[in-house]
């Protein structure tokens, strides 16, 4: 029989409850001392991380709007992911890192934490020239004695080393620099406690280091208000940060917008001055023509043909010039287009009657190719993102191919109707005389150069009008601050969770227990688990007096004792059961449940009322009676049964006149045969004819079934549980033996119950020999240990009680 089967107790048994909280009322205050220990060495060693924190609002003005009636391009509405992606990407960090002072970063290594001393070291390292870029990041250490600077760090290799004085140039083939000091008694002791060293930073590995530091968050994305965070072990460093990254931002974002307004006026300057040389040469043109052709009055020209004429002309132009700025904007769209190619697309829309049509395509079009830019400075081309970026920009090549196509063919449709009316038209004008068409051809001419560069005019100045009255609106509404308390770890969180986790644990300890509580403790106990048909015969206390290590017969030395009395009742109790007994066989579980000691002492009990009793050791496999009463294990059962050894050999007298005894014997190969021969059954039935009570000491039938047989055959059967020592599920296999029919009656005994309780079932008599005590069996080392240990808290309970 396993005594490691689990049982789960699903009923609430206080009694269970507070033997467990008895035993294990430690494990929570185990736990909470343990994990308090941890959270503590964890936050000794665990690098503060400080945070920084700002609140930015993106915006823009656009006063001329509602004088002019024209929105300025960099006025539309503001994209807050772009914006977040833009400030938080490489381009921008690396912008800000250059408004702080990122070329040498000076770290203090303990002797478990390094830590960055930025604007806070015992000095400050001034870099003059950097010859091998393969330093960076390497660290070049600092060693400061008697005035004297010593610099080592490795190059190729190879250990390098420089020894120079503050404020002079330390300079050799790797680099040019120079080491300052506020005092060189804090330097010097800076030196002696901590390791000191530097590393040479560039703008692209200080921001691989701390671009992962920055996060940028939406707040409200209607207010357009956003987050800037920088955490960091240095609260100086995540405040520089914080407002260096939103400086960087907001001039990046001026720069960008003033060079888009730049390029346009640009491009109609351009345009103007290509026009004022074809307007002065076209009005050259007509009064060169006038004088030679001596016309005084053109107006006397067929004014209807004329202005048809003049009209489809002026349509058919802007229909040309429409055609050629499409088809320049159809080869500037190539299968790889550039951002700024096509951000230049916009101004030769302006005014043509595509421009609705097209600019909103073009401008989604530089917006994926100014999001594709701003990721290639944190990823490489082979990235998913990127990708898919392409993907998108393929699809709106394609989409953009599509509109010109359809755009195209309307435009040439028109070209084709205007030119068919137009060649009506100057058929007519053949007729008329030939210098009023040269003329009124070349006062077309003049007249589309005047109201196209009137027209750009009129934009240049509009468009001046509104880019003097935009600006942008990007503000700090929460500025931030240099906070010496840091973000994480958290004492109070990590202590409180610690040592809630701690309790719990220890609480889980004790639910456990509680809930796989498996011991045998008191009589209740083993009333509830028994079948109806076993009988309680009585309960027996603790013997006290020091540590024994075998079973012995202690009722002739102790007869007044509380032992002696709970065996004369159990004596008095078999008259109950059986009046004419003459046979009582004894078994348990299994060893150390106390089944030996409790034959012996019952045969001594027995014995002082006068019987005549014989007690015989069945246990031929770990034979232990001859142990208690000092005898040899020279002759006994084994030798006796397979008539080896005579009766008169084996028979042997204890120190009480009505005790006697056979010993086990040697330890047989077969001692499940032998138990159950007639030859044994003839030798209990000869002892029977001398003596008035046979005691038999069985195996233990929980893990043999040598025993069971004897027990079912005895008189009265008596089995043996031990409190705090036998499991409940032992009391399964009594049910077994019932269920099987191999028992019909059975007694049951409950060994080594504590005084106090033994006390409630009618044995209230005090006593008190020593400081251990004998539980029955032999005891192993591990359970002494545990007895002496529960002596142990049990006298300091009752001091703390005092």
């Amino acid at each position: 029989m396993s005594n490691r089967t689990i049982i789960v107790n699903k009923d609430f048994d206080p009694t269970i409850l507070r033997t467990v909280l008895r035993r294990y009322w430690w494990s929570p205050v185990l736990f909470i001392v343990l994990f308090s220990t941890f959270a503590y060495f964890y936050l000794r060693y665990t690098m503060p991380v400080y945070e920084s924190t700002m609140v930015f609002q993106l915006g823009n003005e656009d006063a001329a709007k509602e004088i002019i009636d024209i929105e300025n391009i960099n006025s539309r509405d503001v994209d807050i992911s772009s914006e977040i992606e833009l400030m938080r990407s490489q381009l921008i960090f690396e912008k800000a890192i250059q408004k702080i002072n990122y070329s040498v970063s000076i770290f203090s290594k303990g002797q478990i934490l390094t830590e960055q001393k930025y604007n806070s070291s015992s000095f400050n390292v001034q870099p003059y020239a950097l010859r091998d870029s393969s330093l960076i990041g390497k660290p070049i250490f600092v060693n400061f004695n008697g005035g004297i600077i010593t610099l080592s760090y490795l190059s190729k290799g190879k250990k390098q080393t420089i020894i120079g004085k503050l404020n002079d140039h330390l300079l050799n083939k790797d680099f040019d620099i120079v080491l300052k000091a506020k005092s060189e008694k804090h330097l010097e002791e800076d030196a002696n406690g901590n390791q000191l060293y530097f590393v040479f930073n560039s703008i692209q590995s200080y921001a691989a280091q701390y671009l992962g530091s920055l996060q940028i968050a939406p707040i409200d994305p209607i207010a357009k208000t956003i987050q800037i965070t920088f955490r960091g072990n240095n609260p100086e460093q995540c405040y520089d940060m914080t407002n260096a990254v939103a400086e960087a931002f907001n001039e990046f974002d001026k720069e960008n917008k003033r060079q888009g307004s730049d390029n346009i006026l640009r491009f109609i300057d351009q345009q103007m001055d290509s026009l004022s040389g074809a307007l002065k040469n076209s009005k050259d043109s007509l009064i060169i023509y006038q004088r030679k052709a001596n016309i005084s009055n053109p107006e006397n020209i067929d004014e209807s043909i004329s202005g048809s004429i003049s009209d489809l002309q002026e349509k058919l132009t802007v229909l040309e010039e429409e055609i050629r700025s499409l088809n320049n904007v159809s080869l500037k769209l190539k299968s790889d287009p550039n951002r700024l190619e096509v951000y230049r697309l916009l101004p030769e829309m302006l005014g043509k009657s595509y421009e609705q049509s097209l600019s909103t395509q073009i401008n989604l079009l530089h917006e994926l190719l100014e999001r594709k830019e701003d990721l290639l400075y944190r990823v490489t081309s082979e990235n998913s993102e990127v990708k898919s970026i392409n993907t998108k920009i393929q699809l709106k090549l394609i989409s953009i191919r599509k509109s010109i196509s359809v755009i195209l063919d309307r435009l040439n449709e028109n070209n084709k109707i205007i030119r068919a009316k137009l060649a009506g038209f100057e058929n007519q004008y053949f007729e008329l005389p030939e210098k009023k068409i040269e003329f009124s051809r070349l006062r077309n001419i003049q007249d589309l150069n005047e109201k196209y560069y009137s027209l750009l005019s009129e934009k240049k100045a509009q468009y001046l009008i509104s880019d003097a009255g935009y600006t942008s609106n990007n503000r700090i509404l929460s500025k931030p601050a240099i906070n010496y308390d840091p973000f994480s770890p958290n004492k109070g969180l990590i202590y409180s969770s610690f040592i809630g986790f701690g309790f719990l644990l220890g609480l889980g300890v004790i639910i456990f227990r509680y809930l796989t509580f498996n011991e045998i403790n008191q009589l209740e106990d083993l009333k509830k688990l028994l079948p109806a048909k076993a009988s309680i015969l009585g309960v027996i206390p603790i013997f006290l007096k020091g540590n024994m290590p075998f079973s012995q017969l202690v009722v002739k030395d102790a007869s007044k004792s509380m032992l002696a009395e709970s065996m004369r009742k159990i004596r008095v109790n078999l008259s109950y059961i059986n009046p004419t007994y003459q046979t009582i066989a004894i078994s348990s579980s299994i060893s150390g449940e106390g089944k030996t000691f409790v034959a012996l002492n019952l045969a001594g009990i027995i014995a002082m009322s006068g019987k005549k009793t014989i007690l015989l050791d069945l246990d031929l496999r770990r034979p232990k009676i001859h142990l208690g009463l000092n005898a040899d294990n020279i002759y006994g059962m084994s030798g006796l049964i397979v008539n080896q050894f005579t009766m008169e050999q084996c028979l042997k007298h204890s120190i009480l006149e009505n005790l006697d005894f056979i010993s086990a014997g040697p330890i047989p190969p077969n001692p499940s045969e032998l138990l159950l021969s007639n030859r044994f059954k003839e030798i209990v039935e000869e002892l029977k004819k001398s003596y008035d009570v046979i005691i038999l000491d069985n195996p233990p039938i929980g893990l043999v079934s040598d025993g069971i047989k004897v027990l079912t055959d005895a008189d009265i059967p008596i089995y043996v549980f031990k409190s705090h020592y036998s499991k409940r599920n032992f009391a399964l296999r009594v049910k077994e033996l019932f269920d099987l029919e191999q028992l019909e009656k059975l007694n049951v005994v409950l060994n080594a119950v504590s005084p106090a309780k033994t006390s409630s079932y009618g044995y209230g008599y005090g006593f008190q020999y020593g400081y251990g005590y004998y539980e029955g069996e032999d005891v192993s080392r591990k359970e002494k240990i545990k007895n002496r240990l529960r002596d142990i808290i049990k006298r300091l309970f009752k001091n703390a009680n005092k």
